[in-house]
């Protein structure tokens, strides 16, 4: 389809998209595109005015301190898989990014952007929230911050953003003792999430658990962090059913979508047996 007609910009500074968006209601702002020219396509959205990022070189840039990493919104997927300290001190984030997408998707999609959409089957928005990300917004001529887990929630707009753009995430490196991994069970014709994980663990004294962070995607209505399971592995035991146990607790908390893909009842079954079968192959590393 054609989209319907709309006022285009491209504005070469932070400063002249906001004032842009501020003076444009309904305006949608254009990074990667990978939902976006969908939308427009089939007529999904039809906004006033697009303004294009993809000339704000601030936004472009990839920032590393001595505990973390500042991403900035229009930096590529594929460029921060090929970061050699994304590489050695996030391997959770570069696991994921293996199995998001297809190249394609990959060189123009940004991490910003993925957290915007938010998609339930979201695989970079599960590392985001294990890996407890912050996402920096700018609006109104002052920056603010939120955690991942807080400007994810669900509801649209991500963040409760209003006239506002996401100019970078940011994540603390990971320990170097860490276990973590992503696991994803994909439907087999399409490739899409049926129910992913994203776990990051810290190996305590005498084989316990100091630290867990676990998120999961792709079966529930969005994705989110499991806090009661995470709180369960801190304190322990870990044989196989207090595991299982545990899991089924979490998973009770949940609301589970279905769709024509995977049934609401299978997609909770497929997540209680990722996690299981991952929890415990992480535990006895």
């Amino acid at each position: 389809m054609i989209p319907a007609a709309f006022d285009y910009a491209r504005p070469a500074t932070l400063e002249e998209a906001a004032s842009l968006l501020s003076q444009e209601g309904g305006a949608a702002l254009l990074a990667g595109g990978q939902s976006l020219i969908t939308e427009l396509k089939q007529r999904r959205a039809s906004p006033r005015a697009v303004i294009d990022l993809n000339s704000i070189t601030e936004l472009s840039a990839i920032e590393h301190g001595p505990d973390g990493v500042r991403i900035g919104a229009m930096v590529r997927q594929a460029e921060l898989l090929r970061d050699g300290t994304v590489q050695k001190r996030l391997p959770l984030l570069c696991e994921t990014g293996a199995a998001a997408g297809d190249p394609m998707i990959r060189r123009l999609g940004t991490l910003a952007g993925a957290l915007c959409e938010a998609e339930p089957g979201g695989d970079w928005v599960a590392a985001a929230l294990a890996l407890e990300a912050e996402v920096e917004i700018y609006g109104k001529g002052s920056t603010r911050r939120l955690s991942a887990a807080d400007f994810v929630t669900g509801t649209k707009p991500a963040g409760g953003l209003q006239g506002e753009i996401v100019t970078a995430v940011h994540l603390p490196y990971q320990k170097k003792d860490s276990r973590s991994t992503y696991r994803k069970v994909k439907h087999n014709a399409v490739g899409w999430s049926i129910a992913s994980a994203a776990i990051s663990l810290e190996p305590g004294e005498g084989g316990a658990c100091r630290k867990a962070r676990i998120a999961v995607s792709g079966a529930p209505s969005h994705p989110q962090r499991l806090p009661a399971l995470e709180a369960a592995l801190t304190a322990g035991p870990y044989e196989a059913e207090h595991l299982r146990a545990a899991i089924e607790e979490a998973l009770d908390g949940l609301t589970f979508r279905g769709d024509h893909y995977a049934s609401a009842d299978y997609r909770r079954t497929r997540l209680g047996i990722l996690l299981s079968r991952t929890l415990q192959e992480l535990l006895a590393a």
